[in-house]
């Protein structure tokens, strides 16, 4: 019974996209106002719903490109989720792949663009811009890397870009210059709480990922790395929340590692997991952070 409902869960997925999608450009287009009415009290309209929406979004686009939805154009609607939450899917796709057959070593370029950070100091300054910038500052980072890189650099085309740079211009000044005329919103509350939005949500979704790959280098086989992948453990009320505000991505997230050709996401406890699976709580997470602020960064050698 569970693998029909699972399959009846996968066909519903694709109407996500419409009504999600609604519901974020309704968001964008009262979220100035809600800015310039209660000021920096908007936070907590920004985080929910919107990062909770952005979160899900950012989800959904990452499904895409695992092609997880069948009977659609996933392709198609990789770029438009792209675009909607401000991102260049032509990077997301360069460097996606080498997250799974890299994953947890330097040699992941989405997640470590820069390898290993010899410097202690340099080291120190990019975790703490990691940190505080969130997934935004790694992804820029990695697209300066794309360009660079004698063999990653032939797959960007700058015309994509450029198409990349347009849609994201009309989706996000189109909305905030319908706020303008219909709410009379300013164009400084427009950018400043949009702004506001994608940082926060680039801060969550980054610290989604930190949680599963943080200052985590494994010296080992591609089993061995995906097992060794965190998941959060749902013990207390902030790992609870946090849980809830990105849709149990770092649940189970080892699951999606270890058997990434099939769509485990929204079906938590449905696979069992191996006993040797790694969970951790806020306060370990803690200390994760706390060492990358510091410049360590352990390597774990399982041969």
């Amino acid at each position: 019974m569970s693998d029909i409902t699972n399959i009846r869960l996968v066909d519903k997925q694709p109407a996500k996209f419409f009504s999600i999608s609604l519901v974020w450009v309704i968001y964008l287009f009262f979220l100035p106002y809600v800015y310039a009415s209660i000021n920096m009290f908007s936070i907590f309209f920004i985080v929910f719903p919107g990062v909770y929406i952005l979160c899900l979004l950012a989800q959904l686009m990452h499904e895409c490109w695992h092609e997880y939805f069948p009977g659609i154009d996933n392709k198609f609607f990789y770029l438009i989720l792209s675009w909607m939450i401000f991102l260049d899917p032509q990077t997301f796709d360069i460097v996606h792949p080498y997250h799974h057959s890299q994953v947890n070593t330097y040699n992941d370029i989405e997640f470590h663009p820069l390898g290993e950070i010899k410097n202690k100091l340099l080291r120190i300054i990019y975790n703490f811009l990691e940190i505080c910038l969130g997934n935004i500052f790694v992804l820029i980072v990695a697209k300066f890397q794309i360009l660079k890189h004698p063999k990653l650099k032939q797959h960007y085309c700058f015309r994509k870009l450029i198409i990349s740079i347009l849609m994201r211009m009309l989706i996000w000044g189109g909305i905030g210059y319908t706020s303008h005329l219909l709410l009379g919103v300013t164009t400084g509350q427009i950018v400043i709480s949009y702004f506001i939005t994608c940082w926060i949500g680039s801060f969550i979704v980054h610290h989604c990922e930190l949680i599963e790959h943080g200052n985590l280098i494994i010296e080992g086989n591609l089993k061995e790395r995906n097992l060794k992948t965190r998941n959060l453990k749902p013990s207390g009320i902030l790992e609870r929340f946090f849980l809830f505000i990105t849709h149990n991505h770092c649940l189970q997230h080892s699951l999606h590692h270890s058997i990434s050709n099939i769509y485990t996401r929204p079906f938590p406890q449905t696979n069992a997991l191996p006993d040797k699976t790694v969970y951790i709580s806020f306060s370990e997470y803690l200390v994760i952070l706390k060492d990358m602020l510091t410049g360590k960064c352990p390597i774990t050698n399982l041969e």
